[in-house]
């Protein structure tokens, strides 16, 4: 009756996010505020993402890292064997080798062998 609309964002909860709008306006409205709300769901995500990533240089800080539900990011140099040891005693698998990778080389967190990538360790949730 009162020829507005009511949206409700998913990025902002509460009555923050709340809003009404013109109808006759609705259509531009609901495009401008989806390329708004998937930059913010973006940048709410990656700041989660890398909060939440820590470098680990040994299998004790890779195992500390995981179990507190943490992804741990360390230098690779395993076997398939090397990970399924890993996956049978924290649950943890390699969920990404970054496409950013450092220069050089580092030293396997598992194996203490020669790396020359990183990978990130994470439990499935």
């Amino acid at each position: 009756e009162k020829g507005s609309v009511a949206l409700a964002r998913r990025d902002i909860p509460g009555k923050e996010g709340k809003q009404f709008v013109p109808q006759e306006n609705i259509a531009i409205r609901v495009q401008d505020l989806l390329v708004e709300i998937q930059a913010n769901m973006l940048a709410q995500a990656t700041v989660f993402r890398d909060a939440n990533i820590h470098d680990v240089t040994n299998y004790d800080e890779l195992r500390e890292v995981v179990l507190a539900g943490g992804w741990a990011r360390g230098w690779w140099a395993g076997s398939g064997e090397d990970e399924a040891r890993i996956k049978d005693d924290l649950a943890a698998t390699i969920r990404c080798f970054p496409f950013d990778q450092p220069g050089g080389n580092g030293v396997c967190l598992f194996t203490g062998q020669p790396a020359n990538q990183v990978a990130i360790f994470a439990r499935a949730y």
